[in-house]
């Protein structure tokens, strides 16, 4: 559906100046937001982390505010109704939602399980269900681990398995909150392809992402947030960036984020060699490629999904421990030592910082045995988290969760 099409159509979704406040919150979280999704458009929704995209989308889909508490205000129409009274399972007839963290939407233990339990809650035909499911799973590459144990997927794979539940339904509305996150190179070019061949076939897509250089090229018209409030900018034809570009910079300015610090020249002094893996496997897969670390550098890992990145650094942190070959750090082999001996001088970050926050506030996570206060302060300051010091760490959002999960490696 081109341009021009999707302007002369009615709104599917029309957002009318709404506000929300969280439970317990002075401050408003989204302040009059108006905003209109049509028939086969790809719309996104940028912005700085905590902005209000991932709130708006659950506006919409119901969870908020009936699973949340707080006040909302305002109205949001699906094709001309007013959807206030509708429930989350209602609403789950016209929109279907993946949220970030991706583990919150899995149920069951098993892959072809997790297809199988959406479509048959969704009541269709039993002699239907078997092919649907095969399909969506070939389509995301996932048909030779029908049977796998979902826990033995990377992240990237379990974000393909909830894509792959999700779309087999076929709800007019996709409402998407960081879909690209875990995926690698292919599998972020075969969602986008996906999402504009759901959008030619009409469906609509709400698409909250960080990585405009890859989704602005199909998304049709793009929303901004910043401080809960919206602005809209409409992207130009493929080809012609000047309304990403012009988007990017209001995202970047959002950030707020630039380091005062310059970066530190190279020495030409050979450096010293942190990290040294011989021979390290695990598992019964095959050893790791061997490589060194040294001081100073900054080493990328890429691959596709569930090649064993994660794995890597979960040996390198002591979290596993090697089926065969050797770890060095700092010159002495640390195969055999416990994950606590090698914790005080390796720092893992992990994927999903939900399993990495233990603390009742902001600061608390931060502020750990050994540290000074004046430390804490000035890294919360630094990740931009200063302000939330005194909240709950799972009453931030999901980046603003990565950004503290960093900062409770980096403190130490």
């Amino acid at each position: 559906m081109d341009q021009i099409a999707h302007q002369s159509a009615s709104p599917l979704i029309e957002v009318v100046d709404l506000s929300f406040r969280h439970p317990g919150r002075h401050q408003l979280t989204l302040e009059g937001i108006n905003l209109t999704l049509r028939p086969g458009e790809i719309v996104l929704l940028a912005g700085a982390t905590g902005s209000g995209k991932s709130t708006l989308l659950n506006c919409i889909a119901g969870i908020i505010p009936e699973h949340t508490g707080g006040s909302l205000k305002g109205q949001i129409l699906y094709r001309g109704t007013d959807l206030q009274d509708a429930s989350v399972r209602q609403r789950s007839h016209e929109f279907c939602i993946l949220l970030q963290n991706v583990e919150t939407q899995i149920f069951t233990d098993r892959v072809w399980d997790e297809v199988v339990f959406g479509l048959e809650n969704w009541n269709l035909p039993a002699d239907q269900i078997p092919s649907i499911a095969q399909s969506v799973l070939y389509e995301f590459g996932l048909e030779g681990r029908r049977d796998w144990s979902i826990q033995r997927l990377s992240a990237g794979q379990k974000q393909r398995l909830l894509l792959a539940c999700l779309l087999a339904i076929g709800q007019p509305v996709l409402l998407l909150d960081e879909p690209l996150a875990y995926l690698d190179a292919n599998g972020v070019e075969q969602l986008l392809q996906l999402l504009k061949a759901k959008a030619n076939q009409g469906q609509s897509i709400l698409l909250v992402e960080h990585r405009l250089d890859l989704v602005g090229e199909i998304c049709d018209r793009a929303y901004f947030f910043q401080d809960g409030k919206l602005s809209e900018h409409v992207l130009d034809k493929p080809g012609d960036r000047t309304g990403l570009d012009i988007a990017t910079n209001v995202f970047s300015e959002a950030l707020k984020l630039k380091s005062e610090n310059p970066v530190p020249q190279r020495s030409d002094t050979p450096a010293e060699t942190l990290l040294r893996t011989r021979g390290l496997s695990w598992g019964g897969y095959s050893a790791f490629p061997d490589f060194d670390v040294n001081a100073g550098e900054t080493i990328l890992l890429k691959g596709d999904n569930g090649c064993g990145k994660t794995t890597l650094l979960k040996l390198l942190s002591g979290l596993l421990k090697p089926t065969t070959g050797t770890l060095e750090i700092v010159g002495r082999d640390v195969s055999k030592r416990s994950v606590i001996q090698i914790s005080k001088q390796v720092g893992f970050v992990l994927q999903n910082p939900n399993h990495q926050l233990f603390a009742d506030s902001v600061r608390a996570e931060v502020l750990q045995p050994g540290i000074s206060p004046q430390l804490a302060d000035t890294l919360l300051q630094q990740l931009n988290l200063q302000e939330f010091a005194d909240k709950h760490p799972q009453a931030l959002s999901q980046g603003q969760k990565r950004r503290l999960a960093l900062a409770s490696v980096l403190v130490r």
